[in-house]
């Protein structure tokens, strides 16, 4: 089968003398070689009409590897929970001298701009509360295009009991570094994602970016 033969060690080590061997993959390494940001939201809550975003982080994916990063605090206008902060570890006094919203804005924008797909672990929680804080900058659209590990996961894995990204980190065996903080959960949801895009694949024929929407909730 030809799946066997682009699976081959032999095949894969003449692909890297000769490029053109990669045409017989067709779309089926697509989602492979797709620009990615990874981003991930730290909040003070979870209603993105009332709360506030206090942290970003994000990873520029190109060709499975990182190639830039964001990272930045972010100044609410309201306050920071005793509980959030025992969530996050951030406290009020770490974002008294951080940009706000609006200091940042441009340059997240700039960051994520181009023909990328937006990878969130809970799309519904993170997109959100950016559409709503560039709305609150004058009606700034941000509309990406997104593809949520979570969803993926619970499509591929209906039986788990738990879909959270620690659970799937754990299911896959993925070391977890400094949850609950942006840029740490950026790299847990990265390697989650690259354990995830052979298992659409493989198991469920998703192989380019218009094969995404078959993922449901």
């Amino acid at each position: 089968m030809i799946q066997d033969l682009l699976n081959n060690a032999e095949y894969l080590k003449l692909e890297k003398e000769y490029p053109f061997l990669s045409r017989a993959r067709g779309k089926v390494f697509e989602l492979e070689h797709e620009n990615y940001i990874i981003v991930d939201l730290e909040t003070t809550g979870l209603d993105p009409a009332t709360h506030e975003i206090i942290e970003i982080g994000a990873l520029k994916i190109v060709n499975l590897e990182v190639k830039d990063v964001f990272n930045t605090l972010v100044k609410p206008r309201g306050i920071v929970t005793p509980q959030i902060e025992a969530l996050t570890g951030i406290s009020p006094d770490m974002l008294v001298d951080q940009p706000s919203f609006s200091q940042v804005a441009q340059k997240f924008l700039q960051f994520v701009s181009g023909e990328t797909i937006l990878v969130c672990h809970n799309v519904d929680f993170d997109i959100p509360f950016l559409k709503q804080h560039y709305a609150l900058l004058g009606g700034k659209n941000f509309n990406p295009t997104t593809v949520c590990t979570l969803k993926a996961s619970r499509f591929l894995y209906p039986g788990l009991s738990s879909h959270k990204l620690k659970s799937m980190a754990q299911h896959f065996g993925i070391e977890v570094k400094n949850a609950h903080r942006a840029l740490g959960d950026v790299e847990t949801t990265f390697q989650l994602w690259l354990k995830l895009i052979p298992e659409l694949r493989d198991k469920k024929g998703i192989c380019s970016r218009e094969d995404l929407g078959k993922i449901t909730s």
